[in-house]
């Protein structure tokens, strides 16, 4: 939770106690990610659970590292007497209680993957961490940090990492990275507007990643402002929130994993502008719109090498898939506002539609003529099937019977080509747009 360029700032600028903590929290951060990663490329798929509920286990390491460590409360136990337990298991429920009543999620796998917990993990560890099995919390130094449970969106934060890695499971580098982050942050923020007394609409929640995580000795609110990314903390011994709010100030760095906790701040930004302009919850349809996008399959074929510019036109297409072209323009003017301006291949929507082919092998009267349904997710059925893709006015069409391929030009609701089968039977073809007008001659 605590990026890499904070502990190496306490590193440099704190006394020696700060120094070792921090020294011993970076080599700690290294082991967890290498331990992540491993859990990942090793998940295995469960058969899901017919009814979501909660199972939650909380350990404790007793401030040493062995993990889980010795349970001290499972799901429908009471209360403890140790803060950091109960704090722990609230947190594993609320982030379960928000995918579940929001999104129908079971779980972090969405089949009913055990919330498991380890509190006092080490002596004065300066950090939460998912290590692709399970959270681990430190107690924070009492100088700098209070104890890490007591900040529900750091927990849902961690957490979404498992979220992620069962959707898109992008890669944790660079931009791709970033947009790692970024997802266990909105998850983060939902989760702590959520579970507040009143619960907080996207306009009454403050933004701030982490609040009370500092004592009074930093000069700071917060580990992140998703409202004003930069803007988060400034001080002597931690150093300056380095987070950049708009592309055109994006930091270029090998540090951080390429400057995953850095940059990320640009599509926090976005998706704060798209929550309030959207209004109501933030989970209401800003948070919906994150998630389809999250588990696009086109995410997860891009998770090596995903741009924020990708995932901006995955959020655009879902926001008009779920609501409409209202919604869309709320978040892409969102986008813009950061500086990123998708590239959008296919208009989502255009040609979802029920459509009239016309086609002539021979390209000769009489044509024959068979009604086609165009869906979103780049199918046609009807009389035909197969699989369309558009772009920059071109569009392709391909049949699951048969070697034919057609080629033309879309221009509104009307578009016209050749087909061939590529060894010297061509034709013609012309599609329009059910009720629209256009097509001639048949």
């Amino acid at each position: 939770m605590i990026p890499p360029y904070v502990h190496e700032q306490m590193a440099v600028h704190g006394d020696e106690e700060t120094r070792r903590n921090a020294l011993a929290a970076l080599a700690v951060d290294t082991t967890v990610r290498a331990e992540r990663l491993i859990a990942d490329l090793t998940a295995r798929s469960v058969a899901a659970q017919a009814t979501a509920h909660r199972e939650r286990r909380v350990h404790t390491a007793d401030n040493t590292a062995e993990l889980p460590g010795t349970l001290v409360r499972s799901e429908g136990d009471p209360p403890s007497e140790d803060p950091a337990v109960d704090e722990a298991y609230d947190g594993l429920g609320s982030t379960f209680d928000l995918m579940q009543d929001v999104f129908g999620r079971n779980s972090l796998d969405d089949a009913g993957m055990p919330l498991l917990g380890t509190v006092h993990y080490q002596k004065k560890y300066n950090n939460a961490a998912w290590d692709g099995v399970q959270m681990i919390f430190g107690d924070g130094d009492g100088q700098y940090f209070n104890r890490f449970t007591a900040a529900v969106d750091v927990i849902g934060h961690e957490l979404a990492h498992g979220i992620t890695t069962h959707e898109s499971d992008l890669l944790y580098l660079y931009q791709s990275g970033a947009l790692n982050e970024h997802f266990s942050d909105v998850i983060g923020a939902m989760v702590k507007q959520y579970v507040a007394v009143p619960r907080q609409t996207a306009a009454d929640a403050d933004w701030i990643i982490g609040a009370g995580l500092f004592t009074s000795a930093v000069n700071g609110v917060g580990l992140r402002s998703m409202k004003a990314p930069g803007t988060a903390f400034d001080d002597d011994v931690l150093g300056k929130d380095p987070q950049p709010n708009h592309m055109s100030r994006f930091v270029h760095t090998l540090d951080d994993n390429g400057g995953v906790h850095i940059n990320s701040g640009i599509p926090n930004r976005a998706f704060y502008l798209a929550a309030i302009g959207l209004g109501g919850f933030s989970w209401d349809r800003a948070g919906r719109i994150w998630y389809a996008a999250m588990r696009d399959p086109e995410l997860r074929r891009l998770r090596w090498i995903a741009q924020f510019k990708d995932f901006a036109r995955l959020t655009i297409k879902h926001a008009t898939a779920l609501y409409g072209p209202a919604e869309q323009s709320v978040v892409a003017d969102a986008w813009q506002q950061v500086g990123i301006t998708p590239e959008v291949t296919r208009p989502v929507g255009a040609l979802a539609d029920a459509w009239m082919l016309h086609y002539s092998w021979g390209c000769t009267d009489p044509y024959a003529q068979t009604t086609l349904m165009f869906h979103d997710d780049g199918s046609f059925t009807g009389e035909l099937s197969g699989r369309w893709h558009q772009q920059d006015g071109t569009l392709l069409l391909s049949f699951d019977a048969g070697s034919a391929r057609y080629a033309g030009t879309l221009a509104g609701d009307v578009a016209t080509g050749v087909m061939s089968t590529f060894d010297g039977a061509d034709g013609c073809w012309r599609l329009t747009r059910k009720g629209a007008t256009g097509i001639v001659g048949n």
